[in-house]
């Protein structure tokens, strides 16, 4: 049996203080957020690989093949194995949560949202802690909510150069009803 994964992690609204959770501000002053996770979300399916593959050779060897399938832009990118894995603005997010888990198996993932892109409901940050969470899952790891939120922005800001603060991944992470203040990096 083939182990499955799946997981969900929801937007948020932005009720007052947007944009002053950007590292860029609160390395001078502190930022201050109100937001709530809402009931609109990101999915992600997870499946690692279990099977063998054929070599050119005819040798049987390990299938570490990556599949990456975007629901919402009908979008597949695949590789060989993991470090084949390029960004080229398809699915580049999915990609570097494969990198930062380090996965060395095969896996297809299926990556779906609610929300349309570009809505301002930090739907990329939510799908990158729905990709966390099924990533970790798959390769054993347990992980603290603040650990998803922080591995997500992480991934976005310094590995996509996505500039951005952290208050989307926080709460799609946690959920609820927030106030945070955010200073420094």
């Amino acid at each position: 049996m083939q182990q499955m994964i799946r997981s969900r992690a929801p937007v948020r609204i932005d009720f007052a203080g947007g944009w002053t959770d950007v590292a860029l501000f609160t390395q001078e002053q502190p930022g201050a957020i109100v937001n709530a996770a809402i009931n609109v979300y990101s999915y992600v399916t997870a499946k690692k690989k279990k099977g063998k593959s054929k070599s050119e050779d005819s040798e049987t060897r390990r299938d570490n093949s990556i599949r990456i399938y975007s629901a919402d832009f009908d979008i597949y990118e695949e590789a060989a194995e993991i470090k084949e894995l390029e960004y080229n603005g398809n699915i580049d997010l999915a990609k570097a949560a494969i990198k930062r888990v380090n996965i060395n198996f095969g896996l297809e993932l299926i990556t779906r949202s609610n929300a349309p892109a570009g809505s301002g409901l930090g739907s990329s940050a939510s799908m990158g802690v729905a990709l966390i969470g099924a990533l970790a899952r798959l390769a054993g790891l347990t992980l603290l909510p603040y650990e998803y939120a922080e591995i997500a922005s992480s991934i976005e800001r310094h590995e996509l150069g996505i500039l951005g603060g952290k208050q989307d991944q926080y709460a799609s992470a946690i959920g609820g009803i927030n106030f945070m203040e955010v200073s420094g990096e």
